[in-house]
């Protein structure tokens, strides 16, 4: 990342210190020992562009709770005029944009692990709720204001005080400290100086710039003046100042106190956010009617009940199907596909989309497309999947030439396979040396083919265990091959 604009205290050994403790309680806490690699993955994968799309997807799926948590915002209000019932990250990567998952997949990943955390106490679920209000007032805003790349937006507000956050949830000795000294009439800024050797923004930044955070995310945390920062900067800055501190007016004030200190605030940042007085006080009512007694972006981010199937079904068949259940992720999977195919997707976006179908709806601890290679003679795994990393699949390929193991098998005689039991004798030596390498969970293997009955490819998915798939599972995957296959078939 490149941080040469932005103003950070140099990490003195007293601040490495302080960073090590911090981090050192979030992996004692729970929930964190990934999120460095997690978030890693994430910002190599927007540094290395859209042009492969498979390395968000992967780092989004990994993570069953993040998958849900991006559906939900990709299905939210803020999404409401583009996206169409989003069931799959792959879709939603179509209909939102590469940049905005990856934006979204980041806010989720740092505050809702957060919220899942069973041991905060009282002062952090309070900070968090803040952060969280001040996410849909920003989504409102963003709403009312129609502007694009929303997403940022909405992410920069629920990070703008990360350093707030970190400390309420991980230093509660020292959070209570800065509170009361707060209390006490001192400036929130001068108590953490005094107490943890720098800012509360300042400490926020400097965890952003070791997760690798986006320098734009960065720069709304820190208060540098408008003239350092250029213009797209400077308006997100504004963006997450009004939504921070429009949350702060609604947990302190009521009524007509609240409503004074709304228009006030209104009144000073419409100018820097380009717009007039109304629509921002407009945006504030429509957060608040919103949200109830709980921020939209709680709702979202933070479930506390078993969350709703991400679209609603609307076919009868889908509808006759308990929900949540694979065969009911595999249907509407499968009109997610037929859609997309309506749309005119891209061959390579389809493949993408009918691999995470099947990988999500079955649970799949691995699964890979592989795709005919003729001038290598060989077929390539193109687009693989993984429950954990690495899948050990990417590079695979298996050979033109004739031979006795499945794979091979499967595209030479073009017939379905389905091993529930990959450690029979008679199975083991047919086994493709890829899959007997990685693990002896049951697999299956769907051949594709040009009309004229020539192999063009091939899809693979290996369970996490030994639970067999059902004649309706195994028809279903049947269909979703056919549709891909019909894709491909197109060139």
């Amino acid at each position: 990342m490149d941080t040469a604009q932005i103003a950070l205290p140099p990490e003195t050994p007293e601040i490495q210190a302080l960073l090590d403790r911090l981090v050192q309680r979030m992996n004692e806490a729970g929930g964190f020992p990934a999120l460095d690699h997690s978030v890693a993955v994430i910002v190599d994968a927007l540094e290395q562009g859209e042009e492969d799309t498979t390395p968000l997807i992967n780092a989004v799926l990994t993570d069953v709770s993040l998958t849900q948590k991006v559906l939900r915002l990709a299905n939210s209000a803020m999404y409401a005029a583009i996206s169409r019932d989003v069931s799959t990250v792959s879709h939603a990567v179509t209909v939102l944009g590469f940049e905005a998952v990856a934006h979204l997949a980041l806010g989720a990943k740092l505050i809702g692990t957060m919220g899942d955390l069973a041991s905060a106490t009282p002062a952090a679920e309070r900070a968090l709720a803040q952060s969280l209000m001040a996410g849909s007032m920003a989504s409102s805003v963003l709403s009312n204001l129609q502007a694009r790349n929303g997403e940022l937006g909405v992410v920069c507000t629920l990070l703008y005080r990360l350093g707030r956050l970190l400390t309420a949830f991980f230093l509660p000795e020292e959070w209570s400290r800065i509170e009361a000294m707060v209390q006490s009439g001192q400036d929130e800024n001068q108590a953490a100086q005094s107490v943890l050797g720098l800012t509360l923004e300042q400490l926020g930044a400097h965890m952003a710039r070791q997760w690798r955070l986006p320098v734009r995310i960065v720069r709304t945390m820190l208060d540098e003046p408008d003239a350092a920062k250029s213009e797209e900067d400077a308006w997100l800055s504004a963006l997450t100042r009004f939504s921070d501190q429009s949350a702060a007016i609604l947990g302190s004030a009521l009524g007509e106190e609240a409503e004074r200190r709304q228009m006030a605030l209104a009144a000073k940042f419409a100018p820097h956010l380009g717009c007039d007085d109304d629509a921002l006080v407009q945006a504030v009512k429509s957060a608040t009617e919103q949200s109830g007694s709980e921020s939209l972006m709680a709702k979202i981010l933070l479930p506390r009940a078993e969350p709703a199937p991400a679209t609603t079904p609307t076919h009868a068949a889908v509808q006759e199907t308990p929900p949540g259940t694979p065969m009911a992720r595999l249907q509407i999977g499968l009109r997610d596909v037929r859609q997309a195919l309506v749309e005119g997707g891209k061959a390579m976006e389809i493949t993408r989309t009918v691999l995470e179908v099947a990988h999500s709806a079955l649970e799949l601890d691995r699964s890979a497309v592989f795709i005919l290679d003729a001038n290598r003679h060989v077929f390539m795994a193109r687009v693989t999947l993984a429950s954990r990393e690495p899948s050990h699949l990417e590079g695979t390929a298996i050979s033109l030439a004739e031979g006795d193991d499945l794979a091979q098998i499967a595209l030479a005689k073009k017939v379905d396979i389905y091993i529930d039991n990959p450690r029979d004798g008679k199975a083991v030596p047919h086994l493709p040396a890829w899959v007997r390498a990685h693990s002896l969970h049951p697999f299956f293997l769907l051949p594709m083919t040009t009309s004229g009955g020539k192999a063009i490819g091939l899809i693979f998915g290996q369970q996490r265990d030994d639970a067999r798939l059902t004649k309706p599972e195994l028809a279903s995957l049947g269909v979703l091959r056919d549709l891909l296959q019909a894709r491909l078939r197109k060139g």
